[in-house]
């Protein structure tokens, strides 16, 4: 079955001249007591000469902003979260949810959605470059394959290969609120949730008109634009969001550009005394970057550029103890790997001394240094990815104690590539704006049922299921996996809750594990599905004396496991379900929220992850499956200083398991354990900007304060120090 093909061109990143906004840090690399001492020295002395500026200019403007005159602590307690097919409260929620609010994606030193979840311990954020450039997302030691991405419930994994699963069309402004599921979730949300789910909730258009705009700038020619608004319009509520980030890069060839836009309609519905609400979405990201060293440190000089489109439809229906929730959702992506670059500098970035140029006789060389692409190299990576997904289920109140819900889920996609997917396409389709043609093809369906019951008797709630999928890849393989699960919760009183679960959770190969054959990797289609067993032990307490807290203990058994590697002597990387991993851990989290609006500790919140695995003796390196998480802690103090002034740090130390290869040398390096250090200073008076009280912010952000080097991707050096300043209105 082959769909019809719609040709949409990629609009390719626009250059955009921009200097460095801070002159480089002369750099002390004699001692590392004194580069340190002077690292601190710099930070303190930028926020101690900003917060006396903010401060007079604030007792001497009167301006009212962000902050709210009465400030209540977080609660929690009433949120909706995804853990069942009928959803919980958080309270309720047998398994461990880690909840980031719009209040704390304003205050933290963030412009994107990857830089947001570093600050949560459970989940392994494996940064290639600085914002949303790309980043390999992780729950519990699990890869980025086994992680599920969702946007209001649409999956967001790709087809073709994890790498792209958090390329995002969502400005940071119109999120809600989001929820981290810690563990394997299957059962409730399909293939793919093998060690956790990350639901981004957006938000819903209000009666009064509201929005805002938000821009920063900073070192390495950073510039970030954002705007929203969205009201009610009768029975319609519309909004409408776009996000620009860039940046010249940090080094050569860490250049970047990315775009998004949404907008979303959304009403209330009644249909013969069935009441609900149907919502509207369109949203895309466009994005371009330079890619020094990313997939392989043989060849430096490389480039990506992605799309990503999304179309979804919800309509959701309740009456008499009945419920009905239809999801209808289109993802389309595409993405131009360049092994050798070929596309010029985005952002002020100056490509001639990394690019490359094609001869007519198709073969690619630097004008800058003479250099050569190797002989086997042909041409770029091409590949358009499209995903159609139907989910219905339907849910029945029988009595207060017992609810069941059964369901269907249908998700057909296929891939257009020149790399990836089977030959023999009969007429090739040309790639737009290039002097190529995708010559592959592949398509698999996705066919999960499932069922779930809920019995709830006073302070007990269990919910138990079972989901059973059917994959079929083309037309000549399929595959059939259960994934069963339990929760139970008890509630010790009105604010304690003791929670267990267990479940089996899947994950199919992608596109790039099956079929990649180029350079130095290789894929295969021999691969099996892989599989793990997820079993947890927690104890949650709600706000009491201002304080919250969880805990638990966690252990998964993983088999046949997918994942990229090299052997002895050997430097091709090989896609193998490689062996079994088991991973025992405990984590945690806790909250701490001021009770008067003039205490100097506003919150105080922190997390935990500690993990050990097991495996059995390999010979070969692993690129991902192993190189997991041991440890990491994070704490974020929010400090109110007078006349709106705010401070808002966070420290994050993390140490992970595995090796790497250095590109220099040859050599095995351990990965090395490193404490980073993020502030935001920012001057949000209490009310508003002029009469009509429009909320304002103005804020300086300092990323990696200490400027502390490290790598957490094999030979790929993360950012330094990284500074910006900027403004945030909004209109309510």
């Amino acid at each position: 079955m082959r769909a019809k093909i719609d040709r949409v061109n990629y609009c390719n990143p626009q250059d955009l001249s921009l200097g460095d906004f801070f002159e480089p840090y002369i750099r002390d690399t004699n001692s590392p007591l004194l580069k340190t001492m002077r690292n601190i020295l710099i930070v303190t002395a930028l926020l101690l000469t900003i917060l006396t500026s903010a401060q007079e200019f604030g007792q001497r403007s009167g301006l009212r902003g962000i902050v709210s005159k009465k400030e209540s602590p977080t609660l929690l307690n009433e949120v909706e979260v995804s853990t069942s097919v009928v959803g919980d409260t958080y309270a309720d929620a047998a398994r461990t949810v880690t909840i980031i609010t719009a209040k704390e994606i304003q205050e933290l030193p963030v412009n994107t959605i990857n830089e947001l979840l570093e600050f949560v311990a459970g989940i392994d954020v494996r940064q290639r470059g600085p914002l949303d450039v790309q980043s390999d997302l992780g729950v519990r030691g699990g890869t980025f394959d086994q992680t599920l991405v969702l946007v209001d419930g649409i999956r967001m994994n790709n087809a073709q290969t994890g790498h792209h699963n958090m390329n995002l069309p969502i400005p940071i402004a119109m999120i809600e609120r989001i929820e981290v599921l810690h563990g394997g979730a299957s059962r409730v949300h399909g293939v793919g949730a093998m060690t956790g789910v990350v639901n981004i909730v957006l938000k819903k258009a209000q009666a009064k008109i509201n929005g805002g705009y938000r821009m920063s700038a900073g070192s390495h020619g950073l510039q970030h634009h954002g705007f929203n608004a969205g009201k009610k319009i009768g029975k319609w509520g519309a909004q409408i969001a776009y996000q620009r980030d860039q940046s010249s890069g940090y080094i050569p060839n860490t250049d970047f550009k990315s775009d998004r836009f949404m907008m979303s309609l959304d009403r209330a519905v009644n249909f013969s005394g069935a009441t609900g609400d149907l919502s509207l979405l369109y949203a895309e990201n466009q994005k371009g970057f330079g890619a020094s060293n990313y997939y392989s440190s043989a060849f430096p000089d490389q480039f990506e550029a992605t799309s990503t489109r999304v179309l979804g439809a919800r309509l959701n229906l309740k009456k008499n103890g009945f419920s009905y929730d239809l999801k209808l959702n289109y993802v389309g992506a595409t993405d131009r790997f360049e092994l050798y670059r070929e596309t010029k500098g985005l952002a002020g970035f100056d490509a001639d001394q990394v690019a490359y140029v094609r001869n007519n006789s198709g073969t690619y060389f630097r004008a800058s240094t003479g250099d050569t692409a190797a002989s086997w190299y042909g041409g770029h990576n091409f590949h358009k990815t499209a995903a159609w997904t139907a989910n219905t289920h339907g849910s029945y109140e029988w009595n207060p104690r017992h609810i069941t819900t059964v369901g269907l889920n249908v998700r057909y996609d296929e891939i257009l590539s020149n790399a990836l997917g089977q030959t023999g396409i009969i007429d090739p389709v040309e790639v737009p704006n290039w002097p190529a043609s995708y010559t592959r093809y592949q398509d698999q369906l996705n066919l999960s049922y499932f069922a779930e019951h809920r019995y709830s008797d006073g302070p007990l709630r269990i919910t138990a299921g079972m989901l059973f999928n059917q994959r079929q890849l083309g037309s000549e393989m399929i595959v059939s996996a259960w994934s069963p699960g339990i929760d139970v919760g008890f509630k010790l009183d009105k604010l304690s809750t003791l929670y267990a679960s267990a479940d089996q959770s899947v994950r199919y190969p992608t596109y790039t594990d099956l079929y990649y054959a180029r350079g130095n990797a290789f894929g295969s289609l021999d691969l099996d599905h892989e599989s793990a067993q997820n079993f947890e032990l927690g104890y949650r307490h709600g706000v009491q004396n201002n304080i919250r807290y969880n805990v638990a203990a966690f252990h998964r058994r993983s088999t046949n496991l997918i994942d990229w590697v090299k052997f002895p002597g050997n430097d091709t990387a090989f896609a193998k379900n490689i062996t079994n991993l088991n991973l025992t851990g405990v984590e945690g989290n806790f909250a701490y929220y001021a009770s008067k609006r003039k205490d100097f500790v506003r919150s105080i919140v922190g997390s935990f992850l500690f993990m050990q695995g097991s495996t059995p003796e390999v010979e070969y390196a692993s690129l991902y499956a192993l190189d997991y998480l041991g440890a990491k802690a994070n704490i974020t103090v929010n400090n109110r200083l007078g006349n709106g002034l705010f401070l808002k740090w966070a420290v994050t130390a993390q140490d992970r398991m595995g090796t790497y290869q250095s590109f220099t040398t040859g050599e095995q390096i351990d990965y090395a354990p490193f404490l980073t250090v993020d502030a935001k200073l920012y001057w949000a008076p209490v009310a508003g900007i002029t009469r009509r009280q429009i909320p304002f912010q103005a804020f300086l952000n300092i990323n990696n304060a200490l400027d502390q080097d490290y790598f957490d991707r094999g030979n790929v050096a993360q950012p330094g120090r990284w500074i910006s300043t900027g403004i945030e209105l909004r209109f309510r």
